[in-house]
């Protein structure tokens, strides 16, 4: 839309102000709006009263007021008013003047947003200022090339900008302060602004074939600074393909960043070498989508990510190639065309670049395709046979080991029952510690695969039919069972005698610190006597009681996660779910590590144990290993008569 400003100045205003006309009152010189416009308490019952008052000096050195313009060139709904007038005049029309620049500003989208009656949408003094106006060469102007990025932050800033429809546009300024433009913009006027990217008065959104930061045009903006840059992009294969409408193809900021524009030494930057494959090239090269559209090679991230040069670019290796060290940075071409630095006929001096005396031979040894196990079938057939020696090898190897391990544990049962064991766990706590263990286990397994869905576990889980829906299940059935095996076992604890002396026996005492204390010492070497643990020693006492509190733990938060809209009624909602669902995760790594640091060194891999304590499969204890850890325990056994569970 294109709108004649100049229709909306009364003719005879300009000729009335030149000749000065006897119809513009007295009382309408600057010096009579001053009178009451250069007081703050003249206006102190306005809700803005700051918006009313002039300061005589910022006039006076503004660009208008070095021209001695009046007041009514600016307000001129005042002509022909009385020196009382109403409060709602009209905002100023720069169009008088500024006719040009307003028809630019109409079709900008700032301008668009104003014409559909946004009251978000910037006007002239939203920029310029209002009685302060400066030219843009004036190092106090708020459009002053060192000056515009903090002007445009005051609506693009950390606070955010909403259109007219609640729509919310990016928060710029922030990203553009931390570019390598807007760290340099200190330093000189030479470092990229605002209008340097985006125009002056006709700022237009990307969708805008016009637009300065349109796809098709960004080159050309960007090659205000960087015409070389430019030149080569426009060369290559990614500017040839966007100027022929493939809008898939990378314009400069789609590698680059739009206004977070990072340093290529920066290890946050797209364009940082070890970021360079997966965030820069990948998201085009390794969609599966633009692939299949366009031909291109498939698998070149991951070959390149699973080559030397990518392990050591990844531990930050300076000299390791990356993409642009074979591809070039900007003038990108295809393999075919005769001046990309991968035609057959430059490849050599390519490879030549890192590797002295390189030659056709070693050049074609390394290519995507010669390193991809899908394309190449030499690397296809030596995948399928080491996993077959692997499987057969390593197999055999577990077996073999398998076997060995069995040997023993078998042995060690025959020689615990030829020693005479006791009783030291009853049927009843064998079921109690069977139901926990395969619980936990099944529930730590449910649990976590829904945590790292990436895992090769999980996969292999889905592969075997375990959706979403069944983990799901199987995590809540499992809870139940181990609800079960807790409420049996409190049911065990109050109802039976043993049950009662076994938990008497699990209380925490002095003695466990004194036996703490004394055991660091026989395995600092500081002491030869081992100590004479009771019925239960302070590390099973220490696992007993963290079950308990982990149980109490991840019952109550597994309920708040199973039945989350009951929970909320009860307890605020704004923190019960998140903190329920945070608790339940450590707590589950928390026991998860407990269980194979702790509880698996004392009944597997501890010397004394090892290859395994049967007491959790037979309920016994041979006699022999009581004496020699539990000995307090041993001699409270031999001095009774007839101890019930002795064989």
């Amino acid at each position: 839309m294109t709108v004649n400003w100049g229709v909306l100045v009364p003719p005879f205003l300009a000729a009335s102000l030149i000749l000065g006309p006897p119809s513009i009152a007295h009382a309408q010189d600057d010096a009579t709006c001053l009178m009451c416009h250069s007081s703050p308490s003249m206006f102190q019952h306005l809700e803005e009263p700051e918006r009313m008052v002039v300061d005589q000096e910022e006039l006076a050195r503004s660009v208008h007021g070095g021209l001695g313009l009046s007041c009514i060139m600016c307000h001129q709904d005042l002509v022909g008013m009385e020196l009382l007038h109403a409060t709602d005049l009209e905002s100023p029309n720069c169009s008088g003047c500024h006719e040009g620049i307003a028809s630019v500003y109409v079709e900008s989208v700032h301008g668009y947003s104003w014409v559909r009656g946004n009251p978000r949408a910037p006007t002239c003094a939203t920029c310029h200022g209002k009685h302060n106006i400066l030219r843009s060469t004036d190092l106090e102007s708020r459009t002053f090339r060192l000056s515009q990025p903090a002007t445009c932050a005051e609506c693009h800033g950390e606070a955010g900008l909403l259109t007219e429809e609640l729509v919310k546009l990016p928060r710029t300024a922030g990203s553009y302060a931390q570019s390598v433009h807007g760290a340099a913009g200190g330093a000189g006027a030479a470092a990229a602004t605002c209008t340097d990217c985006h125009g002056v008065h006709d700022l237009k959104g990307p969708a805008d074939p016009t637009s300065r930061i349109n796809p098709l045009n960004i080159s050309e903006t960007c090659g205000g600074c960087h015409p070389v840059v430019q030149e080569e992009y426009d060369r290559s294969i990614h500017g040839r393909a966007l100027r022929a409408g493939l809008r898939d193809s990378p314009a400069c900021n789609d590698c680059h960043g739009e206004h977070l524009i990072l340093s290529h030494s920066d290890p946050d930057a797209r364009i940082y070498a070890a970021n360079l494959a997966n965030q820069t090239c990948g998201p085009c090269h390794d969609d599966p989508e633009i692939i299949a559209k366009y031909g291109l090679q498939g698998g070149v991230i991951d070959t390149y990510e699973d080559s030397y040069h990518g392990w050591a670019t990844h531990i930050g290796g300076e000299a390791a190639a990356t993409c642009v060290s074979c591809h070039t940075t900007h003038l990108v071409l295809p393999a075919a065309d005769t001046a990309s630095s991968v035609h057959l006929a430059n490849v050599v001096a390519t490879c030549g670049q890192c590797h002295e005396d390189t030659d056709a031979a070693f050049a074609a040894s390394y290519t995507h395709a010669t390193t991809s196990i899908s394309a190449n079938p030499v690397n296809r057939v030596i995948r399928l046979i080491y996993i077959w020696i692997i499987v057969l090898v390593i197999g055999g190897m577990v077996i073999h080991n398998l076997l060995i391990m069995n040997y023993f544990m078998v042995k060690k049962h025959r020689e615990d029952r030829k020693t005479g064991t006791v009783m030291r766990l009853d049927r009843s706590q064998v079921i109690q510690h069977l139901l926990l263990a395969i619980s936990f286990t099944m529930l730590v397994i449910t649990g976590f695969a829904l945590r790292f869905p990436e895992a090769w576990w999980v996969d292999t889980l889905s592969f075997v039919g375990m959706t979403e829906e069944v983990r799901g299940d199987l995590h809540r059935i499992f809870a139940v069972v181990m609800i079960a095996a807790a409420l049996y076992h409190l049911y065990y604890v109050a109802s039976s005698k043993r049950g009662r002396v076994e938990f008497r026996a699990m209380l925490p005492a002095y003695q466990d610190i004194v036996d703490l204390g004394d055991s660091i010492d026989v395995y600092l070497f500081h002491r030869e006597r081992k100590v004479r643990f009771g019925r239960y020693d302070y590390t099973q006492k220490a696992e007993y009681w963290a079950v308990v509190w982990g149980t109490v733990i991840m019952v109550v938060t597994g309920f708040v996660l199973w039945y989350p809209t009951g929970a909320v009624r009860i307890w605020p909602a704004w923190w019960l779910v998140p903190a329920a669902q945070t608790i339940h995760y450590y707590e589950a790594w928390l026991a998860t590590l407990a269980i194979i640091v702790w509880h698996f060194f004392f009944v597997i891999f501890h010397p004394d144990a090892y290859p395994m304590n049967w007491a959790w499969v037979t309920g016994k204890m041979s006699r022999e290993e009581i004496k020699k850890h539990h000995a307090r325990w041993y001699d409270e056994l031999t001095e009774s008569v007839g101890e019930e569970g002795t064989d």
